[in-house]
């Protein structure tokens, strides 16, 4: 699925095949989850989406970042996003920052709605324009379920 991610995103991110054709993605730091998560959601047997969780690097020092997130097409705007990005919130309570691309607008108007509800409308929104990492991001705090 990363590589149909990234493929997806191939005209806004700038990014280049190898001599496999493959986009390629490190996930070893994912993989021994010591403070990087991978998250899969499936509908029954079929995978229908992940979420890449780091930390927190862009506009804070502490926290979460949301690195990747991504749903198939075919299960896009049924629900999945929203319920993937609620278990990540969750598993990870505390501070966030989840970021968008420019270009990426329906990404912007999915994480607004999606933030919004996890938290009541308590999140706030920046705008990076300098460093390795530019874009809209949200920041917010997720309390920890009781």
């Amino acid at each position: 699925m990363l590589e149909l991610y990234q493929y997806e995103l191939s005209d806004i991110w700038p990014q280049d095949m190898d001599v496999q054709a493959r986009y390629g993605y490190d996930l070893s730091r994912h993989q021994e989850a010591l403070r990087h998560f991978a998250h899969v959601v499936l509908e029954g047997s079929q995978y229908v989406g992940f979420a890449l969780v780091s930390p927190a690097i862009v506009t804070r020092a502490e926290g979460c970042w949301m690195e990747q997130f991504f749903i198939l097409k075919r299960y896009r705007r049924a629900g999945a996003g929203a319920k993937l990005a609620q278990h990540a919130f969750q598993s990870h309570p505390g501070l966030w920052e989840v970021g968008q691309m420019p270009a990426n607008v329906a990404a912007q108007e999915f994480w607004r709605q999606v933030i919004a509800t996890a938290t009541s409308g308590q999140f706030h929104e920046v705008q990076v324009t300098q460093g390795w990492w530019q874009g809209v991001v949200q920041q917010f705090r997720i309390e920890a379920a009781a």
